[in-house]
């Protein structure tokens, strides 16, 4: 092409685009050789070493460790990573750190630093991973916000000629541009100084929420809200209950208290995440929770006997779960009010069994959250399991405040410790086939109208053996059970109560005398009593 042929503003144009492109092809080629370098010298010092290795971090009975995971290689095709899972509060910004440690194959992993790009909610998980030893010690969540492009003013044509030859070398430009931006973004994240404070809702079906990598491995139960799946999450077993779209109030409810301040408790189920599943036609809600080895009492008891120290480990930390539920706690700078909470269902099948046969209480898709100064709201009092119900549930009688939900708790749990008894070897005796509450007395699908005959016309309860008395503990935890299942709610302990009893009755020792102090007065020294078990 003559240069004749192109004006002077052209011809300025068209030299300083070949500059900039010549300029900006060796800035490519600079970047490429570094992060060529980078790698290489990374994958050297991967490979002298013993692995990849990653910081790890580990909940388990309410205690949280910090320690380091050399991570098994295994196939050469599947590469490892380093993952951190965490959380923040909605209301403090505080994180809290879930799960760290190493996992296979991350395809989708950033390579030196653990950052999260997703636009899920805050109050939900985030998720990252990366590829260098110790990448995940930190992480951070940077939301990728895709901005509107700007509009573009269209420059005059001046000849046919030069607006080709502008047009190649400015698609060239916009082409490399992109590279250059690409490779600088993965050399060196951009910083972020605050997080958004406009959410989207967790039941938005927004492809930008990211869902967390898990493997559903075994159905284990099937309930009236769902079915229940063990799942791989990483190297961490979970549990996985999946709600159908009918139940999706149920999934919203119990979301709504593991999420309430101070509800991280030993004896309350340990949450982790909640999902929206949307795949074709149907939709399903997922709740991630600890995976509880033994599964339900329940269950555990069809097929095992306890020991009476096994059967104190289990009412034990059972009450101390239903009390700290029941317990509101005031709020303190770092965390809000932990309000009072009636579980509503509680029963065998909703207590899980951790390894150490420590209790910790599950399913609070029918709970009812006590806010101070406001009412209990439009519920329905004949809601839960038909055999568990007390006597008021049964006759419609509920007076509909804080207290009566929580004695209605309270009479289902004398139920439970009934349950646990029947299955003690301690007495000596014989120890039947398990039973639920009524069984023996009602079958095993008593009606509505069966249970308001029995248990609130006749005063009905399961009945308690003459050679279980002859132990004091279990004697004194049937005395517990009694009080718990009156007929008059007001005349029940309360939760704490059971708690303390229970805790007491925990020092009853096989063939052991027992040495109780008793302080009669502030001017007596302590009465010690002796009592033979």
């Amino acid at each position: 092409m003559d240069s004749n042929m192109i004006p002077v503003e052209g011809q300025t144009f068209l030299l300083y685009s070949i500059t900039n492109f010549y300029v900006l092809f060796h800035c490519l080629i600079l970047l490429t050789v570094t992060a060529g370098l980078e790698a290489s010298l990374s994958r050297g010092n991967t490979e002298t070493g013993s692995g990849l290795v990653c910081e790890s971090y580990e909940c388990k009975d309410g205690e949280c460790s910090v320690g380091i995971e050399v991570c098994d290689e295994g196939d050469s095709d599947k590469p490892m990573g380093c993952f951190v899972v965490w959380s923040t509060n909605n209301v403090t910004n505080e994180v809290k750190v879930t799960m760290k440690g190493c996992f296979s194959n991350p395809n989708d992993c950033n390579g030196t630093e653990c950052i999260d790009t997703t636009m899920g909610t805050k109050n939900n998980l985030n998720y990252c991973c990366c590829r260098l030893s110790m990448c995940n010690k930190e992480h951070r969540w940077v939301p990728n916000v895709t901005n509107a492009p700007e509009p573009i003013t269209p420059m005059q044509q001046e000849s046919g000629s030069f607006m080709m030859v502008a047009v190649v070398v400015t698609v060239i430009l916009f082409v490399l541009s992109g590279f250059v931006a690409l490779a600088c973004r993965q050399r060196k994240p951009s910083m972020f100084n605050e997080i958004p404070t406009i959410e989207p809702e967790i039941t938005s079906s927004s492809p930008n929420i990211a869902l967390l990598p898990i493997q559903l491995v075994d159905l284990k139960a099937r309930g009236r809200f769902g079915v229940v799946w063990k799942a791989q999450l990483m190297s961490q077993e979970v549990a996985v209950k999946i709600f159908p779209m009918q139940e999706k109030q149920s999934w919203l409810t119990e979301q709504e208290i593991f999420k309430l301040p101070r509800m991280n408790h030993p004896n309350i189920l340990q949450f982790i995440g909640c999902e929206k599943h949307v795949e074709l036609n149907n939709t399903d809600f997922w709740l991630i929770t600890a995976y509880c080895s033994h599964g339900s009492l329940c269950d555990y008891l069809k097929s095992h006997t306890v020991t009476w120290p096994e059967l104190c480990r289990i009412a034990e930390s059972m009450s101390r779960g239903l009390m700290h539920l029941h317990e509101e706690i005031q709020g303190s700078k770092t965390e809000g009010l932990k309000p009072s909470i009636a579980h509503r269902d509680f029963k065998s099948k909703n207590v899980l069994l951790k390894d150490d046969l420590t209790a910790c209480i599950a399913d609070f898709g029918l709970a009812l959250i006590f806010t101070p100064g406001k009412p209990c709201g439009d519920t329905h009092g004949q809601v839960g399991t038909r055999r568990y119900m007390a006597p008021e549930i049964l006759e419609g009688a509920i007076n509909f405040t804080r207290d009566a939900f929580l004695r209605i708790d309270v009479y289902a749990c004398g139920l439970v410790l009934w349950e646990l008894v029947s299955r003690c070897t301690v007495h000596g005796g014989i120890v039947d086939e398990y039973r639920l509450p009524f069984e023996a007395e009602l079958g095993s699908h008593p009606t509505l109208e069966e249970m308001q005959e029995n248990v609130v016309t006749k005063k009905l309860r399961p009945r308690i053996y003459d050679h279980w008395r002859n132990h004091n503990g279990l004697n004194a935890l049937c005395d517990t059970m009694e009080e718990c299942w009156d007929h008059d709610a007001e005349a029940r302990l309360s939760s704490s109560c059971v708690m303390e009893r229970v805790s007491q009755h925990s020092r009853y020792q096989v063939m052991t005398p027992l040495l109780i102090e008793t302080n009669t007065t502030n001017d007596l020294p302590p009465k010690v009593a002796s009592e033979s078990v």
